[in-house]
């Protein structure tokens, strides 16, 4: 046999799937065997496989045995001349597996091969070529010097930034998400060191690969998608403690000296901090808003309290350090800087006790008794200008960024079965959906499609600039895995996420979609009066004076034809709904902005707007509401409706 090809799964059992239906193209022409060991999964893999892939060798285990450990009981199964080890959310191309096979052959010497790794958004995996951890190497990814100088042999040692990703090249290491070995080098090896738990022990293995005096390569004649981390996302585990526990481990066993053990040591307390503090801040990045915005509160005050920045010797530095400090403190502590951030009460209410400890400190201070007003004068400021900076970036991530509203197209080569298009009208990820149209393998397509078609993969890159796609799905099973990867690399830099559909047939859906059930009752409105309480009719009141304040720039945003002053004063006045998730009941004045009309597709049918109202009623807010508003304003307009959910919008 040619090739046993080992894969190790744990709760991504969607994503194995896909992974399977890839080799199997792959394996064409090929004598080869796929073994699945599953580390105790919950999520129905074992039985699925062996109702749809009875020809895979699956070897469910009773307990999480780690990446290594499993490997290797895969390992003593395997039968093939040359051995993959595969994670199971990946994907390969039809030519991969020839590929490594041919390479083999004609370098004899290559114990080990990796090819090049694409990530779901069109970007490398830079782990595809790595360096051997050291202290040098460390340091500079760690403060950043890998990234500033990535063409430097000096700097770029933890990557090997240095070698071209489109370079075949000798390698230190490889990623443990594909190798591609000669069976009798793992073998001889002994497979991997079960010591390391998770992370790790692909380093070890191309460490005592090249001691053995094998060579490991990195060739990017061929490609695989990755998508990191899915294994880790669905589990209790802690990665970050295992990751840099890994590393340690690797640290004693290969570097002898006691001194550089200890650099190397010092650098992963030093790295294992910063994550764990990126882990437990996710928006850090807003502290650096709240620290300029307490000195800017600072500088005001002092001079509205008392005239001129001056202070007494004693007072400084202490004046300009303390409350920035006391403030980013208690924001932090109220959860400012968690992943309840985006929740502007929370920072509001770290200002409000950041307050309070300085009064407080002021009596027990008396020298600083000076700085009562200035004290309450920062905190207004600061709070003001701390809040909306963090308003104006939250909303500008929701309508621009990366947590705007799905805009969803499709490539396939001929129209979408309504099974499959409701599916993908559903909730994407917590976030509405809107269907663009459809992207066809080529030009020639375009006619079988029929009105929905909006370009060809041929001119991807544009099709997703201008309709601004965020996620692209391939569903056509005659569409390769190859093509769908040249694809993804021509959209690289692009704010767009493609999946791939395990089975376009039946209208399943790869894991990486996450869907509302179906709906089961029928939406009716109340009376916006009735429905709507007070606060939010003072919102949409408060909003509408905001909207006619700016109504000039408005219209030159994009609301011209969207937008009256008739409109706009009718919700000042309570006489219609400023924003709503979707129409308003028969007979009742219809609302100026309609999420319907961000989240859209041409045409809804009921289902699809109680999925809208639905939404907008669990997460109602006044960003939400600045949400719509500014997304309604920006959204294309269409003058022609050709179908259910598809615009006719074609790009050549």
């Amino acid at each position: 046999m040619q090739l046993s090809i080992i894969i190790v799964n744990y709760n991504v059992r969607d994503l194995l799937l896909n992974a399977i239906a890839s080799l199997n193209r792959a394996l064409s022409g090929i004598e080869g065997e796929i073994i699945v060991v599953d580390n105790a999964s919950s999520d129905g893999a074992v039985e699925l496989l062996g109702r749809d892939y009875p020809e895979v060798l699956t070897l469910p285990q009773d307990r999480n045995l780690g990446f290594g450990r499993a490997h290797n009981i895969g390992i003593s199964h395997a039968r093939g001349e040359y051995i993959l080890i595969l994670n199971p959310d990946t994907v390969v191309q039809e030519d991969t597996l020839r590929e490594m096979l041919q390479f083999m052959a004609e370098h004899p010497n290559a114990g080990a091969v990796g090819c090049k790794i694409v990530h779901p958004d069109g970007t490398l995996d830079a782990a595809a070529k790595r360096g051997f951890p050291s202290p040098w190497s460390a340091f500079s990814r760690v403060f950043g010097l890998s990234r500033l100088f990535p063409r430097s042999k000096l700097f770029g040692g933890y990557n090997l930034s240095w070698i071209g990703d489109d370079t075949t090249s000798q390698v230190e290491s490889l990623s443990g998400s594909f190798m591609f070995f000669r069976a009798s080098v793992l073998r001889e090896l002994g497979g991997f060191d079960t010591d390391f738990f998770m992370y790790g022990e692909d380093l070890d293995l191309c460490w005592r690969t090249r001691k053995e005096g094998w060579e490991v390569w990195y060739y990017p004649g061929t490609s695989i998608i990755h998508i990191r981390g899915e294994s880790t996302r669905r589990s209790s585990l802690d990665s970050i403690g295992m990751f840099y526990d890994a590393m340690e481990i690797f640290a004693r066993k290969h570097f002898r000296s006691p001194f550089l053990l200890l650099l190397v040591r010092l650098g992963i307390l030093l790295r294992r901090g910063i994550a764990r503090i990126e882990r437990l801040f996710p928006s850090l990045s807003f502290a650096a808003i709240d620290v300029g915005a307490v000195l800017v509160g600072f500088i005001i005050s002092t001079l509205l309290v008392i005239g001129e920045l001056h202070f007494p010797d004693y007072a400084v530095p202490w004046v300009f350090v303390a409350p920035p400090t006391i403030f980013i403190l208690t924001i932090a502590a109220s959860g400012g800087y968690g992943v309840d951030a985006g929740r502007l009460s929370r920072t509001l209410l770290g200002y409000l006790v950041g307050f309070f400890i300085l009064s407080t400190l002021t009596y027990f201070f008396e020298e600083y008794r000076f700085s009562r007003g200035i004290v309450l004068a920062t905190t207004g400021i600061s709070a003001f200008v701390g809040l909306t900076a963090r308003f104006l970036i939250l909303l500008y991530r929701r309508t621009y960024g990366r947590e705007s509203a799905r805009r969803v197209a499709v490539i396939s080569g001929g129209s979408l079965s309504l099974p499959l298009r409701d599916r993908l009208r559903e909730t994407l990820l917590g976030r509405p959906v809107s269907l663009v149209g459809i992207i066809t393998p080529t030009f020639s397509h375009l006619d079988k499609v029929g009105e929905g078609g909006i370009g060809s993969i041929e001119n991807i890159a544009r099709i997703v600039r201008e309709h601004r796609l965020t996620d692209v799905f391939v569903i056509d099973s005659e569409i390769g895995y190859g093509e769908a990867i040249s694809a993804m690399r021509l959209c690289a830099g692009e704010s767009v996420r493609f999946h791939l559909m395990r089975d376009a047939r039946d209208g399943g859906v790869g894991g990486e979609i996450m869907a509302t059930g179906s709906v089961r009752h029928s939406y009716v409105p109340e009376p916006y009066r009735q429905k709507i309480p007070l606060t939010k009719r003072l919102t949409d009141r408060l909003l509408a004076l905001v909207c006619l304040f700016l109504f000039p720039f408005l219209t030159m945003f994009g609301g011209k034809g969207k937008l009256t002053i008739k409109g706009l004063l009718q919700s000042l006045i309570g006489q219609r709904p400023l924003v709503r998730g979707a129409t308003s009941n028969s007979g009742e004045p219809e609302p100026v902005f309609s999420a319907a009309t961000v989240y859209s597709d041409q045409i809804h049918d009921e289902k699809s707007l109680v999925e809208i109202e639905r939404y907008y009623e669990a997460n109602r807010s006044f960003m939400l509401d600045c949400e719509i508003i500014v997304s309604s304003l920006r959204a294309p307009h269409y003058t022609e409706s050709v179908g259910e959910g598809v615009s006719r919008e074609v790009v050549h």
